[in-house]
């Protein structure tokens, strides 16, 4: 697995960086942003948690585990944050982009988690790390490419409806996946909530009704099992990644995985 370690002020230039890119401009720099450049930009955007606390990034020097992790945004807006880090970056990035649906997951987290706290973790505790540690967001007008995708209808998907692609929106939302596609191979797979809506956010910064809506889509319940989210290989998304020019990139059975017990349309001949 590939991996990115020091510090590049061009890390939002491909594709799958296209939301976050007009963070890139005030966090440049010939070495890493500090935590007080991140809290500038949180500062100056009125950043608040689920409490209405204002939230800012603080130097972890412990580590912790997930309840008193998600618990102390919670109580007091400070995300433990480690310098120098890109998981930890890539997490304020989202932060910043989408505040209230980070806010919700942070929210959903904690009731979980206290719910159930001393026994197993609950299945929309799981959907909500999944979502925000490795989940992308599809949104469309309508459910087709949607459906073919969670159907793992791959070549339908991505080589018969290609054309289909220049109106839908993929945001890459979890920090972990992001961290990946900044040494990016051809197996990263997400999970993808699929949202319909009635018309598109242009290319870019997402507009506030978009985060206001993600938001709301975890607030409600509307994801409340893993099985809510279909494996999405996020390389296969038409524009991120040079080699999918090619329909045979998408014949790689290891990547684009069937159903169980359903053939791979991927081997078939387009």
């Amino acid at each position: 697995m590939p991996a990115l370690h020091g510090w590049r002020a061009d890390f939002a230039v491909t594709a799958p960086f296209h939301h976050v890119a007009h963070l890139a401009e005030p966090l440049a720099g010939a070495d890493w942003p500090t935590l007080r450049r991140l809290n500038h930009l949180a500062e100056a955007q009125g950043l608040r948690n689920a409490a209405g606390l204002p939230l800012r990034f603080a130097a972890q020097h412990v580590r912790c585990g997930q309840w008193d992790y998600e618990a102390g945004i919670l109580a007091s807006g400070v995300v433990p944050s480690r310098e120098g880090n890109w998981h930890d970056l890539l997490n304020a990035l989202t932060w910043l982009t989408f505040p209230h649906a980070k806010a919700a997951l942070n929210a959903v987290q904690c009731d979980s988690l206290e719910q159930r706290r001393g026994s197993t973790r609950g299945a929309r505790s799981d959907a909500a790390t999944l979502f925000d540690e490795s989940g992308v967001l599809l949104l469309a007008c309508d459910d087709e490419l949607a459906e073919l995708l969670a159907a793992r209808r791959w070549r339908e998907a991505f080589v018969l409806r290609r054309q289909a692609w220049q109106d839908v929106r993929v945001y890459a939302f979890g920090h972990a996946v992001l961290e990946k596609l900044l040494a990016p191979w051809p197996g990263i797979t997400a999970k993808c909530l699929f949202m319909r809506v009635e018309s598109l956010p242009d290319v870019g910064v997402p507009a506030a009704w978009l985060d206001a809506a993600l938001a709301e889509v975890w607030r409600d319940g509307r994801v409340s099992r893993p099985a809510d989210l279909f494996p999405l290989p996020v390389l296969g998304v038409p524009g991120w990644w040079p080699a999918n020019h090619d329909a045979a990139f998408y014949q790689d059975g290891k990547v684009f995985r069937p159903l169980p017990g359903v053939a791979n349309d991927v081997t078939q001949s387009a």
